[in-house]
Order: structure tokens, then C-alpha cells, then sequence
């Protein structure tokens, strides 16, 4: 399915996810993951290429950090799924082809002749002409024999905005009206997220999607780098070793293909080492330090108590730890609160477990290694 030898296949997990979407009743499913655990190559390496192997044509976007709006971003992929040529050829030149203009396939509505638009200058409420236009293109990429696929990434970006309410509201009745031809499969990194754009009763896309899990990756996976790096290094790694580095680094693959990394790399590292290493680099690349003093003090606090495991920060003995911390009285609850919404904002703090935690595990254990308890 992939060409990747590094790639861990999840081929059943492809293979049921089409087939809810394109066998079963759903139109559209979710799916939630925290990041950095494979959604997006999942996606790409795996059900795009299963899909488009049966016939389907697929479509994806991601909204991740992205540097142009919603709509600019959903736009360019719509355009580049007109091209001719495989997913992945398409996908592997998005970078080089974005571009702050982009050449429209085809009159605006109301206009006679195919227009450029500034992809930079659609950074608030959405023009009426070209949500229509996204509608016209949905259209023509929409197939009767097979549904075509639109595969959009970390959607929990659109709900952080008022201004792209018109977008997502849109995007609801063209899937609507196709509903046999369109199928949808939304990615979020946040529960919460997911929540206001498929759980909240005035969202429009409110019961739209069938929510489902990505699946987390155990011994299989560990075993297949191991077999692909004895292939690429004639080094054999210890099985049992691996798979503690693998618990060790919150089983998180990106995590773990970077201690892969290290290994190939310097061939006098052992393993403890060298995991030793990657969580130095994690720290560094990640901003740790950085984020962490962007912090106001309450939010410290806050986060602090959460990479001890602290899910309900906002209670009395909470709060009264807080303080001590702080060296002041202890915050009100409301103050908690805020604190809360912002590192949830910033992409930190999630409701993912069923209690509040950090988003990344790693962080959770920095904190507790560098700042005083």
C-alpha cells in the first residue's frame, strides 16, 4: 500500500474505516487522536491509498498551523484534486504548488471569466461568492460509481474562529446535498474540539459524523522498525530493550522513529542512551522551556498539577496546593478555570481522558524533572 519501508501498514483498520464509510449507513465519520500518534499518516499512507486503489477519488487538507484561512486552504485542494495523476504524487507537490494565488478552474458565480484570487487576503468571514464556488467545485469533484472521499485534517481548527462558522455551515449542505456521492472523514487532535463542531446542539454539524478512534500502536509496530532497521543497518536491536524505550517514550511512534533515528545515526549509543537523547531533543524542538515561561504563574500551577495527574484542578485541596506554590491565597475556581481555556487554547491541556490532562505526555514529564513540585 505504501512505499515507505519505515511505514507501519494499519491495512485493516483502512479497510474497515472504508467500509464503514462507503458499506455501511455513515456519511461521514470522526476520528480522534492526540497528535504526533499517526492521523495524518494514517490518512495518507494508508486509507488514501486503499481508497483510491478501489476507485474513489480522494481529497485531503489539513488545517494544522496552517498559514492561510480555512477556506483558502480547503479551496487549493479542491483545485489540486482536479489535477490529473495519483494522491500521492499530489500530495508530495502541495508544498511546492501553494502559492498566496491561486488560479480558479472556473468562473466565480455571477462572473464570465476564471479569476485569481489572493489566497492571503480570505483571513475573516468567508465572501459569499466563494463558498458558493467551493460548492460548484465540490460538485465536479463528486463521483456517482464511487464516492469520492474528503479527508480533512485536525477540523477542530474551524471551531476556534467565528469567522468560519459561513465556511462550515457550507461545507454541511454540500455534503448534504451529495451525500451519496461525498463522503467525509474529520480528524481532531482535540476532544473538545470535535465536540463544539459535532456535539454542540446549534453546530451545524451537529450528529452529522460517526465518532471512532484511532487505534494506538503496540508491539507490531516496535517490531517492524526493528526488522526495517536490522535491513537498513545489518544491526540487530534487543527486542525487549525497544519495547521498554517504546513504553518509556509514552508510546508515541514520533517519538519512537526519532530514537530510530539516533540509533542509525551514532552507532555508539545504547539504547538507554540514546532515548536519553531523543527526550533532550523532544524538549528543544518542542519549546518546552519556551512554553512553559510563556506561562503566566497560575497557569504553571495549573499545569503542573496536571502532569502529576491532577484532573480536577479547580477543587478545594487543588487550589490550596496552588497557593502554596504561588505564595498568595489560593485562586478562585473561575480563575482555574481561565487558566484552563487558555492552556486548551494554546493546544496543552485537553478533556481527552475524561479529566483534564496535557495534551502530551512527554511535557507532563519535563515539567516534573525540571520545575519544583
Amino acid at each position: 500500500m505504501t512505499e515507505d519501508p519505515w511505514h507501519f501498514e494499519r491495512r485493516e483498520l483502512a479497510t474497515r474505516t472504508l467500509s464503514l464509510l462507503t458499506k455501511g449507513p455513515a456519511q461521514a465519520l470522526t476520528m480522534f487522536a492526540p497528535r504526533r500518534t499517526g492521523k495524518t499518516e494514517f490518512l495518507i499512507k494508508d486509507l488514501a491509498p486503499l481508497a483510491e486503489g478501489k476507485g474513489h477519488r480522494v481529497i485531503y487538507a489539513s488545517f494544522w498551523q496552517a498559514p492561510l484561512s480555512p477556506l483558502a486552504v480547503l479551496l487549493h485542494a479542491l483545485e489540486l484534486s482536479l489535477k490529473k495523476g495519483k494522491f500521492s504524487d499530489r500530495i508530495r507537490n502541495t508544498a511546492l504548488v501553494l502559492a498566496p494565488k491561486l488560479r480558479l478552474s472556473a468562473p466565480i458565480p455571477g462572473a464570465k471569466v476564471e479569476a485569481e484570487i489572493d489566497l492571503t487576503a480570505l483571513d475573516k468571514k468567508p465572501p459569499s461568492e466563494l463558498l458558493l464556488y467551493m460548492d460548484d467545485l465540490l460538485e465536479r469533484l463528486a463521483r456517482k460509481r464511487k464516492a469520492t472521499i474528503l479527508m480533512l485534517d485536525e477540523v477542530q481548527e474551524l471551531a476556534k474562529s467565528p469567522n468560519n462558522a459561513p465556511l462550515v455551515a457550507a461545507l454541511r449542505t454540500s455534503l448534504d446535498k451529495r451525500s451519496s456521492r461525498l463522503k467525509a472523514v474529520f480528524t481532531g487532535s482535540s476532544r473538545e474540539g470535535l465536540a463544539a463542531m459535532f456535539g454542540a446542539r446549534q453546530a451545524p454539524f451537529f450528529h452529522f459524523a460517526t465518532p471512532i478512534e484511532l487505534e494506538t500502536l503496540g508491539r507490531p509496530f516496535v517490531d517492524h522498525l526493528i526488522k526495517i532497521f536490522k535491513k537498513s543497518s545489518c544491526r540487530t536491536l534487543n527486542r525487549t530493550e525497544m519495547l521498554t524505550a517504546f513504553e518509556r517514550l509514552h508510546a508515541n511512534p514520533f517519538f519512537f522513529r526519532n530514537l530510530i533515528e539516533v540509533l542509525l545515526l551514532d552507532t555508539s549509543l545504547g539504547i538507554e542512551e540514546a532515548v536519553e537523547r531523543v527526550r533532550y531533543r523532544i524538549a528543544a524542538e518542542l519549546g518546552y522551556p519556551e512554553t512553559w515561561l510563556a506561562l503566566t504563574p497560575v497557569q504553571r500551577a495549573v499545569a503542573g498539577l496536571l502532569a502529576y495527574g491532577v484532573d480536577k484542578p479547580f477543587s478545594q485541596s487543588s487550589r490550596e496546593a496552588m497557593a502554596t506554590a504561588l505564595g498568595e491565597s489560593a485562586p478562585s475556581p473561575a480563575r482555574v478555570q481561565a487558566a484552563l481555556r487558555k492552556l486548551n487554547k494554546l493546544g496543552l491541556a485537553d478533556t481527552y481522558t475524561g479529566g483534564w490532562a496535557l495534551d502530551d505526555p512527554e511535557f507532563s514529564a519535563w515539567i516534573k524533572e525540571t520545575q519544583k513540585p
